[in-house]
This record gives structure tokens, C-alpha cells and sequence, in this order.
């Protein structure tokens, strides 16, 4: 079937689709002929965001869900199975920030980032696989990482960082377990993006204490690639079954290659081959530590 006509008819589900890069996925994927479940744990904001995609002839439906919660996100997969019969591609796109020292972070902060951006989308996958594993035809995977699931931290986001490391691992990991059920598996890794991520502790529940610090206000990111932008990148890298979906601003791309170059350096030098990752053969270096 032509890449263009592969969504039309099909059924996707959404998490965190009350706004930013959720919501612009969600556009992209009802102008190409989904239907959509946009699911978020901010009630009032995925309602806005079905019915302002519904005045357009987008057929949709917005769904409150906690996606930490396995009964939640149980809930929205009978939900979405009951209204449009299948479910034909899951995006896992819920995620929180969090900024601070790895030393000076609470626990409780450690958990609510792994409880959505970890749990969150083991939560879905273990809700929704079942149904799609037992269906046929075109059938795919998204979960949405980070670029800094290939760094090391750069601006006090070593827990984030760790969470997405561990859905890039997951995904990739789960990429070849689902091949033989014919699902795809991509990963989208967007950069520095034009959302309200910043004010992601807006929905932290008081169970994991007290907020952390936001040192860089609660605004939208300036300076950012635009989330329409995120989203068209990722339904064309869906569509061509892409593992790895990256989106990032234009002016930060050398940036970026620059240091995941560094963490690749911190490899070399531990195999004791510094600055060159491709030896001719071991042979033709000194052991490491000679």
C-alpha cells in the first residue's frame, strides 16, 4: 500500500495530547486520514484540543487518563477499543522534566519521572500490545524519547536523562520482539522543542513532595523547533518503519553531534583505543593499559 494511503481508515492512540508535540501528533495523524484518541491526565486541555480538531472534520475523541496508573490506562484502552473497534498505532508520547543535581533531588523526584516517562509507557504498551498483537495488517509502535537518551547530562538533567535512555533501550529492545508479530517500532528523540514541558510539574502529583526547582521559568521553550515540525517528522519516520526519529532545531545539529561525539570518546578511551573507535585490527594497537 502507498506510504500515503497506510494511515487512512486507521485508528491511533495518543498520550499526552492536550498540547504540544501530543497535540500537533495528533493533527498530523487525523489530517491523513485517523482517527485519533487523544489521551492526557490534564482533563479540560484534551477535551479543548478533541473538540478544536473535531471543527476541523477530524474524527477524535479525548480521553482523561494517568498513564502511571495501570488502571487508568486500562480504562483507556477499553475506551478506545469500544469506540473505533482497533487500534492500529500507539503513541507513547506523555513525558515530565524535571531539572536539579542528581545529589540534591528528593526520591520522591526520581519517581514521578520515571512513573510517567518509564512506567507511563510500560503502562500502555501492556494495555494496548495484547489487542494489536492479535490483530493483522499495518500495525506500528511510537514512543517518544529524547535527544538526551544520548547524552550524558549537559544541564542538571541526569534523572530525565536516565528516563530516556531507558525508553530508547526499551524501544529498541522491543523493536525486534515485535518484528515477527509484524509491528514496527520507531523511537522519536526531539530536541529542543517549542513546548510547555517546562511547566511539567503543573500535574506532579503532591504524593512525590515537594516540586523541584524550575530555574528556567515554566514558559514555552524559545528559541525551538516548532511542534507541527516534531510531528510531521515523525509520522513520515513511522511510515518508513525509521528506528530512530530525531527532530531538532537546525542550529543545533552540529551541537548535538558534538556531544554524543563525547560520550562515543568516553568509550574509546575505556577500550583503550582514544580517538579511534575503528582500529585496522587489535593487533595493530598496544593491549589496553600497555
Amino acid at each position: 500500500m502507498p506510504e500515503s494511503q497506510l494511515l487512512a481508515g486507521r485508528t491511533a492512540v495518543v498520550t499526552g495530547a492536550a498540547g504540544g508535540i501530543g497535540a500537533a501528533l495528533a493533527t498530523e495523524l487525523g489530517a491523513r486520514g485517523m482517527s485519533v484518541v487523544l489521551a492526557d491526565i490534564d482533563a479540560e486541555g484534551v477535551q479543548r484540543t478533541a473538540v478544536e480538531l473535531r471543527a476541523r472534520g477530524m474524527r477524535v475523541i479525548g480521553v482523561e487518563v494517568d498513564v502511571s496508573d495501570p488502571d487508568s490506562v486500562a480504562a483507556l484502552a477499553d475506551t478506545s477499543l469500544a469506540e473505533f473497534g482497533s487500534i492500529e498505532l500507539l503513541c507513547n508520547n506523555a513525558g515530565v522534566l524535571l531539572f536539579g543535581a542528581v545529589a540534591d533531588a528528593s526520591i520522591g523526584d526520581w519517581r514521578w519521572l520515571a512513573s510517567v516517562n518509564v512506567e507511563g509507557m510500560l503502562n500502555c504498551l501492556h494495555a494496548f500490545l495484547p489487542a494489536m498483537r492479535a490483530a493483522s495488517g499495518w500495525r506500528h509502535v511510537m514512543n517518544t524519547a529524547s535527544t538526551h537518551a544520548f547524552l550524558p547530562d549537559t544541564a542538571h538533567t541526569a534523572l530525565y536523562s536516565a528516563t530516556k535512555h531507558a525508553v530508547l533501550g526499551i524501544s529498541l529492545g522491543l523493536r525486534p520482539e515485535l518484528a515477527d508479530d509484524g509491528i514496527g517500532v520507531t523511537v522519536l528523540c526531539p530536541g529542543q522543542a517549542a513546548t510547555g514541558i517546562l511547566d511539567s510539574q503543573r500535574n506532579r502529583p503532591e504524593t512525590f513532595g515537594r516540586r523541584g526547582a524550575e530555574p528556567f521559568g515554566t514558559g514555552v521553550i524559545p528559541m525551538a523547533i516548532a511542534p507541527e515540525e516534531v510531528a510531521r517528522l515523525a509520522v513520515e519516520g513511522i511510515l518508513t518503519a525509521e528506528p530512530i526519529v530525531f527532530a531538532l532545531p537546525e542550529y543545533t545539529r552540529d551541537q548535538f553531534r558534538d556531544q554524543v561525539e563525547q560520550l562515543w570518546r568516553l568509550a574509546d578511551d575505556a577500550l583503550g583505543h582514544p580517538g579511534d573507535p575503528y582500529p585496522e585490527s587489535a593487533g595493530s594497537r598496544p593491549a589496553a593499559g600497555a
